[in-house]
C-alpha cells in the first residue's frame, strides 16, 4: 500500500515548469530539475553585510528565469522536504568547500509573522540542520508585523528583532558558536543584519539563505 501511495503521489502532480508527470521526486521533473542546476556555480554567491558574511546557492532576478522561480516559488508550500532537503546538501557541500569552522553550529530561522515555525525560513533550517548536524535555536521574534515582500528598501532597513530572554543557549555559546541566521532568500540583507543586531554582535556570524533576489533596480 506504502508503494502504491508513492507512486499516485510521485505522477499526480505535474512538474511545476513544463507540466511533465514524467517527475523523479520534488517539484520538477528530472529535466528541469538539472536545468536548474546550471544556475549554481562551483562557489556560493557571497555577500558581506557589515562585519560578516552571507552565503546564498542561487542568484535570482525573477524577470530572467521563470525556471528557477518556478522552483523557489514552489518551496513556499509545506509539504516540499525533500526540494529543501535537495538544495541544503549542495549548499554545504559548497560550505564545507570554502573551509567551514569545526566549532559548534547553531542555526537561527528568521522568525515568521505569525509565529509558526512550519514557514520557508524554518523548513530551510531543518534541512540546513539535517546536513550539518547543527542545532536550531528559535529565540528570534520580530518587533514588527510588516512582511518583507513587496517593501521598499526604506521599510525593510526598519525590520527589528527581539532576542527571547528564555533561550539560554545565546549566553551559554555566544563567544564560541558559529551563529547561523538562516532565511531561504536575500535581498538587502538588513534582515540578516537585524538578527546580528539583536544577537548582540556576536564573533562568529553568518547568514546562509537558498537565493540572493536582485531587485528590480538591478541593485
Amino acid at each position: 500500500m506504502k508503494l502504491i501511495s508513492e507512486l499516485v503521489r510521485k505522477f499526480s502532480t505535474p512538474c511545476l515548469h513544463c507540466g511533465s508527470f514524467l517527475k523523479s521526486e520534488g517539484l520538477l521533473c528530472e529535466s528541469c530539475r538539472n536545468k536548474v542546476e546550471t544556475y549554481i556555480k562551483p562557489d556560493l554567491e557571497m555577500r558581506t553585510l557589515g562585519v560578516f558574511e552571507a552565503y546564498m546557492l542561487f542568484r535570482w532576478n525573477p524577470g530572467t528565469s521563470d525556471l528557477l522561480s518556478a522552483q523557489l516559488a514552489g518551496l513556499k508550500g509545506f509539504r516540499t522536504n525533500f526540494d529543501w532537503n535537495y538544495w541544503a546538501n549542495r549548499f554545504v557541500s559548497r560550505r564545507i568547500h570554502k573551509a567551514l569552522p569545526t566549532r559548534r553550529i547553531i542555526l537561527i530561522p528568521a522568525p515568521s509573522s505569525t509565529g509558526r515555525t512550519g514557514d520557508h525560513a524554518y523548513q530551510w533550517a531543518q534541512a540546513l540542520g539535517k546536513a550539518t548536524g547543527a542545532e536550531i535555536c528559535l529565540c528570534l521574534t520580530k518587533k514588527t508585523r510588516a512582511h518583507q515582500r513587496g517593501a521598499t528598501r526604506e521599510n525593510r532597513v526598519q525590520v527589528e528583532f527581539a532576542l527571547d530572554e528564555n533561550s539560554s543557549m545565546v549566553s551559554e555559546f555566544w563567544s564560541d558558536a558559529l551563529w547561523v541566521f538562516v532565511d531561504d532568500i536575500v535581498t538587502t540583507g538588513s534582515t540578516a543584519l537585524a538578527a546580528y543586531e539583536a544577537l548582540g554582535r556576536p564573533p562568529h556570524f553568518e547568514a546562509w539563505a537558498l537565493a540572493q533576489r536582485t531587485l528590480a533596480c538591478g541593485d
